[in-house]
């Protein structure tokens, strides 16, 4: 027999897993509407990097090195050229790239996610 002492604790411990579940899921959604508005920034990136190099508007969706004149601009973006040719290394060595669960589902959420016809031009 469960004492009134023992229910109340399970009560207690109860509400405090309701209102933890309660905050996560408050936290995804602000995070989801937050993942949003980056992949709309970076859209909008990707449109002013076209408009800088528009010869390269017609080329296949593949990874390429961002060009010396756009570096110029944005020295930043140096990083996804070491990328690229670390990918590209790997996979002249037929090496397989793990890619985490985490990863996955942020991939997912980029492709599910609408962007606004603004940010696609």
């Amino acid at each position: 027999m469960v004492s009134s002492r023992g229910s109340i604790s399970v009560e207690a411990e109860y509400r405090k897993l309701v209102s933890r579940n309660d905050e996560l899921t408050k936290q995804e959604a602000t995070l989801k509407k937050e993942y949003t508005t980056l992949l709309r920034k970076i859209s909008s990136l990707a449109c002013v990097l076209s408009k800088m190099e528009p010869d390269l508007n017609n080329l296949p969706d593949e990874p390429r090195f961002i060009s010396e004149a756009a570096l110029a601009r944005a020295p930043g973006l140096r990083w996804y050229n070491e990328q690229i040719s670390l990918i590209e290394s790997l996979s002249r060595e037929n090496r397989e790239i793990s890619i985490p669960d985490e990863l996955m589902e942020s991939y997912r959420l980029s492709k599910e996610t609408p962007l606004l016809h603004r940010d696609s031009n």
